[in-house]
């Protein structure tokens, strides 16, 4: 198991595949594992390069150290040990708020970035009264049912509970107590730490804004407005997806994702 070191811990990364590099970055509900339905269809033509973030998974750290710069730094760390120059990324919600991170901070690092289902930790009114509204509302709710669209949980209950089993190997779902888990999340938004709106216009790297259309924290029309920001951005809607499209609707989102890369991302 490959681990780096970043900022005092030990950070599970794992490489697979040949060609164009891609960084995926997952969820607050996921961890490495939970891209298992992508790395076939990507590795085909590109190094695939997947992580456990901080306190998620193997990467084992103290909440204390849930932070934006050290989910950004440990990302530069997976990618300078695997000596990768410029890469493509692939964030899912939390995931999409680390690339987009790095979009700004490191831009020379970043080939083209794709954002699935994230708030990008943007300062928006309505993103940030529907986070605040679901973290009350949905504390009872399991994590599948908080994440996966009424059709997928209908269609896929085996995928589903999958969904929740890798969920299960994170620490806040056995270490963590939920509140200080909750609070660990709420504080990545807090005022002062959320990217402005306008800040969204020093996005210099292609981007694709992919969002499930019965996503119930990332609306899109929200989405919209980010694209009109967003120089050189698509966007693209999963129709029945809900705040996990790739996991939903994976033969969509690969061929959506893998044709936004292959036409903009220009790595080598």
């Amino acid at each position: 198991m490959p681990f780096v070191e970043s900022r005092g811990r030990r950070i599970y990364c794992e490489r697979q595949g040949e060609g164009p590099p891609v960084l995926f970055l997952h969820g607050a509900g996921s961890n490495a594992a939970t891209w298992w339905q992508q790395l076939p269809a990507f590795g085909a033509r590109h190094t695939c390069i997947t992580m456990d973030i901080r306190c998620f998974g193997r990467s084992v750290a103290p909440v204390e150290e849930f932070t934006l710069e050290n989910f950004a730094a440990d990302a530069l760390a997976v990618l300078d040990r695997e000596e990768i120059q410029r890469v493509a990324i692939v964030g899912q919600s939390l995931g999409g708020m680390i690339g987009l991170q790095l979009a700004l901070a490191a831009p020379q690092r970043v080939a083209a970035f794709a954002a699935v289902d994230s708030s990008l930790a943007i300062d928006h009114p309505v993103l940030l009264e529907t986070i605040a509204k679901r973290q009350i509302s949905q504390r009872a709710v399991s994590v599948e049912q908080r994440s996966l669209g009424r059709w997928f949980l209908e269609r896929h209950p085996d995928k589903a509970a999958l969904y929740a089993q890798i969920n299960h190997f994170n620490p806040s779902a056995h270490s963590i107590p939920a509140a200080q888990w909750g609070a660990a999340l709420m504080a990545l938004l807090q005022p002062g730490r959320l990217i402005p709106m306008d800040a969204l216009r020093k996005v210099a790297c292609p981007t694709l804004l992919l969002v499930g259309s019965e996503d119930p924290i990332v609306p899109v029309a929200v989405m919209r407005e980010v694209a009109q920001l967003v120089r050189d951005s698509e966007l693209a809607v999963v129709a029945d997806a809900g705040h996990s499209a790739y996991f939903e609707k994976p033969e969509e989102f690969n061929r959506l994702v893998l044709d936004f890369i292959a036409r903009r991302a220009g790595t080598s």
